[in-house]
């Protein structure tokens, strides 16, 4: 299948759903821009106000990807497959799109960008996550398979990266995704043992933990979930100009609705989980 992904603004909600110890839910507004990276320069001259330049209020910095390790547009292509690589084993050699936040009026967090990545044949293989945490400002990156390679409705690995304090590290992340078109969608549950258990029972995913002393059957559950339901639209200067005066700095608005929601949890006495090399360096002490 030849790529059918094409470059825009992709525009719609992103939800927030956590299940135990307490209920907890919300639903933003939001938009992120599409970018085939092969496109970028001609786009920065077709669409006003959005640039390389620091000028420009929706600004692509290339640096406020990958970690800042490309210096240009083809460096951070080469530098998104090379990581496919490192996971993965498999070098792609075909597009690659991002979806992502731009640096609006200078100011630039993105706790998720997501990069898809096709062959030389057109075909989507995989798309890589780099995700941010607050106020530590890491990234961690995951390679999740096109769908076309999976075995089950949902694409299984273990979480590797501390983000939000509110869960632990012990758990699991199910994705669910599709090759961005007229529409797209992310989908990701996060399964753990339950908090709300005082007393584990069977595991109902047959998970079964060895804690060092005796086997221990827990009960896993799913914690929490993260949706993102957009409808594509033209990258232009009027759709641009548009999104920006719903919301002129979305950056902002991530970073408040972060702590704003966190600040929600605490009251509700949802438990703190310290970040796990801060908590190795007290154990050191």
């Amino acid at each position: 299948m030849a790529v059918q992904s094409r470059s825009g603004i992709y525009v719609g909600t992103v939800r927030h759903r956590r299940f135990t110890p307490v209920t907890h839910n919300f639903e933003y507004p939001l938009f992120m821009p599409f970018f085939d990276l092969d496109e970028l320069d001609e786009l920065t001259s077709k669409v006003k106000g959005f640039g390389f330049s620091k000028w420009h209020p929706a600004r692509f910095l290339v640096t406020d990807y990958l970690n800042g390790q490309a210096s240009n547009v083809a460096e951070l292509k080469q530098g998104a497959q090379d990581k496919i690589a490192q996971l993965t084993g498999e070098m792609l050699t075909g597009k690659v799109f991002l979806l992502c936040q731009l640096r609006y009026f200078g100011i630039y967090f993105s706790p998720l960008n997501l990069y898809y990545l096709f062959d030389e044949q057109g075909e989507w293989q995989y798309m890589l996550a780099e995700v941010s945490n607050t106020p530590w400002n890491e990234r961690h990156y995951y390679a999740i398979p096109a769908k076309s390679r999976w075995k089950s409705r949902l694409w299984q690995a273990p979480k590797a990266f501390h983000v939000s304090p509110f869960n632990p590290m012990e758990q699991q992340y199910h994705w669910q995704l599709k090759q961005p078109s007229d529409q797209l969608r992310v989908h990701l549950e996060v399964h753990g043992e339950d908090p709300a258990c005082d007393r584990p029972t069977i595991a109902d995913s047959g998970i079964v933990l060895d804690s060092g002393k005796e086997t221990e059957e827990i009960t896993i559950t799913k914690i929490f979930d993260a949706s993102m339901m957009m409808k594509h639209e033209p990258f232009s200067s009027s759709s641009l100009r548009k999104q920006m005066m719903v919301t002129p700095i979305m950056t902002v608005k991530v970073v408040i609705g972060i702590y704003w929601q966190a600040l929600k949890l605490r009251i509700k006495g949802v438990s703190f989980h310290d970040h796990p090399e801060s908590a190795a360096s007290e154990l050191k002490k």
